[in-house]
């Protein structure tokens, strides 16, 4: 028995970069924790809506270092203000109202 209201992580990364007709990345909604490098504790709900993945974010800054999304298991995404926000990928609680497994 398939329960639809959960996803893998495969497949909530999918949903990061579903594309409408003209290219452009589509909204979606995202619950996840957030995590403190230095003192490896994390805890801060985030929630959310009508994000977008951002693959090829670019820093004002042109001498800032690659920042390897794909081995550090980051991502970034748009809020609607505009703000850009680096996720790290593991702490990742639900995509679209579905819970992500792993």
């Amino acid at each position: 028995m398939k329960n639809d209201n959960v996803i893998t992580l495969k497949e909530a990364l999918a949903i990061f970069s579903l594309k409408d007709k003209n290219g452009f990345f589509l909204p979606f909604d995202l619950e996840y924790r957030t995590f403190n490098e230095q003192t490896k504790k994390g805890g801060k709900y985030k929630k959310y809506t009508a994000v977008k993945y951002l693959p090829n974010a670019k820093n004002e800054d042109s001498s800032s270092k690659n920042p390897n999304h794909f081995s550090n298991r980051t991502r970034n995404i748009e809020l609607p203000n505009g703000d850009i926000k680096s996720i790290k990928i593991d702490f990742i609680i639900s995509v679209n109202n579905k819970k992500v497994i792993y």
